[in-house]
Parts: structure tokens; sequence; C-alpha cells
């Protein structure tokens, strides 16, 4: 299928039940950026849905994501392939997926004829959050790096974590720290999805306007459809890989 084609495909529901815990928040547990391993320890911290405010203001989105036939090579692969044109980001999540670009420290990184072995590098999205369409930036790190243990990923089964540091107007506004955590299934992945909105993010004004609700309740649905479309799209995708 040519990539322009899946610009026009209709887009995956939020589900009914995540649906209605986002008009509340849902019942989750506010777990702060210093005890992120334990989503690794708790298996009932990665079925949460929802957002809640922490202590000092700043906000904790969950959600979680099915997806069944994606291997963690698809997800490495699609992590370097997509952010090399804007087309592939666009494909992604048509209407809320703008642009993408990469660091030029990188530029070997995403340059290379496979993808290379994973390296911190940088992405400069531009996507719809809500009612905001923001230019970001995201540095993404190595698990470790981010503060998540191996030991505890190997005793938890998880193969892979994708997480980065997220900063508004092409980072000069630091403000979420991002984690993707990837569980094995029969049939798949199961993604448990964590965003510390407001985390890095110091300036008093800025904090009052952009940690609300909804915000929290944007970020939260935009992930829940996102990750529902690249589960739709990537097996295919990846099997093509070598004909693009």
């Amino acid at each position: 299928m040519e990539l322009r084609a899946y610009l026009k495909r209709p887009l995956p529901k939020i589900p009914p039940r995540i649906a209605a815990a986002l008009e509340t928040g849902g019942r989750i547990t506010p777990t702060p950026f210093s005890h992120k391993n334990e989503i690794l320890q708790n298996a009932a911290l990665q079925k949460e849905t929802g957002f809640a405010r922490l202590p000092g203001g700043d906000y904790l989105v969950a959600m979680t994501c099915p997806m069944p036939g994606v291997t963690p090579e698809m997800i490495r692969w699609w992590f370097w392939w997509h952010a090399q044109q804007s087309i592939r980001y666009k494909l992604w999540f048509p209407g809320e997926h703008y642009g993408i670009s990469t660091a030029r420290k990188n530029r070997a990184y995403f340059s290379a004829p496979e993808p290379p072995d994973f390296e911190p590098n940088v992405h400069y999205p531009v996507e719809r959050i809500g009612r905001l369409i923001l230019p970001l930036k995201i540095a993404f790190v190595s698990p470790e790096e981010f503060g998540f243990s191996p030991a505890l990923m190997r005793e938890a089964g998880v193969p892979l974590i994708v997480s980065g540091h997220v900063g508004a107007v092409y980072g000069l506004i630091p403000h979420t720290e991002m984690a993707h955590i990837f569980l094995e299934t029969e049939d798949g992945l199961t993604l448990v999805s964590r965003f510390w909105l407001g985390h890095t993010l110091k300036n008093p004004l800025l904090r009052k306007a952009m940690l609300t609700d909804a915000t929290a309740r944007g970020m939260a649905a935009h992930c829940c459809v996102e990750y529902r479309s690249l589960a739709a799209i990537l097996p295919e995708l990846y099997r093509q890989k070598d004909e693009r």
C-alpha cells in the first residue's frame, strides 16, 4: 500500500470504558516519577487508565493499549523509521500529526541502511494535543538513563521501554517525562504508557495555564487513539519495509 493511502483510513475510536474513565479522570494510583519502577512490579498499575493530579500540581496520565501482532523488533524499527520523513509521522495519526524532523547530531543514526543499536536521539514532532498544535522536542533516552531498573524489567518480562524528555516550542519549555512500557503477551504486546505532565515545567504562569484536567484528558485521549492507530498499521508496514 502507498503511504499516502494510510492518511485516508478511519482512525480507531476510544473504547467506551476508557472514554468514561477520562470523563472523571478514572481511579489511577498517583505514582510519582521517582517511584516509576513500581509500575514494573505491580500488575494492577499496568491496567490503569486515566489521570490524577499529584502533590505539587503535576499530573500523571496513564493509558494502556493492546497491540496484537506487534513485536519488540517492530517497535524499535518504527521509532527509527518514522522520524525520517513527515509523511511517515503523519500516517501514524492523520489529522493530528503534522510533521517531524530529527537533530543534526543524529544524522548518521537515522541515515543508516538498517536500524542500528539504540542511541539517545532527538525528534522534533509537530502535533495537535487537544486544542493546541505544538512544535515539540522529544529527547529519547535508554530506560536505564530514564531511571528504570534493568533487573526489574527482566523480572516483569518487559522487553522494551521507549522513554524520553518532552518539551514544547522545540524544547525551549521542558514539561513532561514520558515512558511507553511494552509487555509481551501471547498474541503480541500490551503498551502501558505514563506521562508525568509538568514534572520539568518550572514557570509558575505556564504551570497554571498548562496543568489542568483538560490538558491531562487531552493527552490521555491522544495517546489512546495514537497507539491503537499504530497497532493497526505497524505489522503491515513492517512486512513491506524492504519494498519502500
